[in-house]
This record gives structure tokens, C-alpha cells and sequence, in this order.
């Protein structure tokens, strides 16, 4: 879920709101309450729809995306980023409009995070995201057992 673009002869990817939506801190003192990570954008890129994904197939994607997506935290996130047009609540009817769909998608694929961080609410911990990708490192200290 994370785009390709080329910078330097180097290929790197860029965080997309999709991609925030399943992004979580699972550092042990989170205890499994590290989500959704709040994000301050210094920087934000919005892409143009260029056509490569026909409308016919961004409504598909969004029609069976949408059961996957934690709306609350979409709606939150996209407000972190600028956009304030999403509903707070999602009906089925807006599910099944062509129109939201299309728009929906453009939030979801075309808006990236370039700059900033992302704040867990359990902990605070900070995760940097620097060229659109984010730094979710954890310590050894931070992460929970591995069970072999």
C-alpha cells in the first residue's frame, strides 16, 4: 500500500493514509493501546488522479476496502492532514455512492505524509517520518518477547 517514486536514481516508498490505517505501536508499554498514532504533518503531498486506475476499479478497491478501514481513525487522521471533508460517520449509502467512492480513494492513495511524526496515545513515543517514510523502530528494550 505504499507508493513507488523515484528520487536520485533510488526507489523509495511514501506513507499513505491507507497505510496509517493499520499502523500501530506494539512497543510492550503500549499494551496493545497504541493506536491510532496521531500525526503532526510538516510536510504533505497530494497527488492528482493521473488516470493510471481507471474510476471503475478505484470503486471496487473502495467497496472492498471499506470493511478493513477503522473509520474513526481515518476521519482523524486525514483532519491531522488538512482535509476536513470526510463524514464522521460512514453510511451504507455512502458506501455504495460512485461519487464518494471516487473521492474516497483519492484520500486514501494520493495523500501522503512526507514530513513529521506519529505520536502513539498509550506512550507518547514518537516515530518519525522523514521522504514519506515512517521510522516505526523499536528498541530491544521496547519490544515484546519472542517466543521461538
Amino acid at each position: 500500500t505504499k507508493q513507488n517514486k523515484t528520487k536520485q536514481n533510488k526507489t523509495y516508498c511514501t506513507m499513505r493514509l491507507l497505510t496509517h490505517n493499520t499502523m500501530t505501536n506494539n512497543a510492550g508499554d503500549a499494551k496493545g493501546k497504541g493506536y491510532p498514532l496521531k500525526i503532526t504533518a510538516a510536510s504533505v503531498r497530494v497527488d492528482e488522479n493521473t488516470g493510471a486506475v481507471d474510476e471503475e476499479r478505484q470503486i471496487s478497491f473502495v467497496k472492498g476496502i471499506l470493511p478493513s478501514l477503522e473509520w474513526n481513525a481515518l476521519v482523524q487522521a486525514a483532519r491531522e492532514l488538512g482535509v476536513n471533508t470526510l463524514p464522521a460517520t460512514l453510511t451504507m449509502e455512502m458506501a455504495e455512492d460512485a461519487d464518494f467512492c471516487k473521492a474516497l480513494y483519492h484520500i486514501l492513495m494520493n495523500l501522503h505524509l512526507m514530513e513529521g511524526m506519529l505520536t502513539c496515545p498509550a506512550t507518547g513515543r514518537e516515530f518519525p517520518v522523514v521522504d514519506g517514510i515512517p521510522n516505526m523502530m523499536l528498541e530491544e528494550e521496547e519490544s515484546p518477547a519472542v517466543r521461538m
